[in-house]
């Protein structure tokens, strides 16, 4: 099972994996909360972006491309389809890209969060691997074992589209 590592720092919001060469980005120079929201499950209808909500922290994430038998606190599937590079992005990186046009995503210092896959259609597993009560702890917050595990599974089925952003509180 091939695995990549990546730790990422959010101050808030959400984490994403994102088809950035289909995901329009953009949205307003003077959005709204719930205009983002809006715009974020739209992209995910259109399979360009798999959002998911999370306090402020130093996310490990695993992300691994076969079934990796992790259970956790909570998880959801979802589908983006790749024309073949696929990035893990913050809410900052979201927002900066969605009130300014020349901006895109990837934004510059997140070459490291960019993968490639095959171009494909692919169902997306997010696991949550911490208890929910205890997002905001020390012992979270400090934890060395992965926060989230992200199975990206080639696949031929469509997963429902999201009406709203999991785990998203705003």
């Amino acid at each position: 099972m091939k695995l990549l590592q990546l730790t990422i720092p959010s101050d808030y919001g959400c984490l994403a994996i994102v088809a950035y060469d289909s995901y329009i980005s953009f949205v307003n120079e003077d959005w709204e909360l719930e205009q983002l929201k809006a715009h974020i499950i739209n992209q995910n209808n259109k399979m360009n972006i798999v959002p998911w909500g999370c306090v402020d922290g130093n996310w490990i994430v695993n992300i691994v491309f076969s079934n990796s038998n992790t259970t956790g606190e909570r998880e959801f599937k979802s589908n983006i389809k790749s024309s073949g590079k696929l990035l893990l992005t913050t809410y900052d990186s979201i927002t900066m890209a969605a009130q300014y046009e020349d901006e895109k995503l990837p934004l510059e210092g997140e070459e490291n969060n960019v993968f490639e896959v095959p171009a494909s259609l692919y169902s997306v597993k997010i696991i949550q691997n911490f208890k929910t009560s205890e997002q905001e702890s020390e012992e979270v917050f400090n934890q060395t074992e992965p926060h989230f595990t992200v199975e990206i599974i080639q696949t031929n089925n469509e997963e429902e589209p999201l009406n709203e952003i999991p785990w998203f509180s705003a």
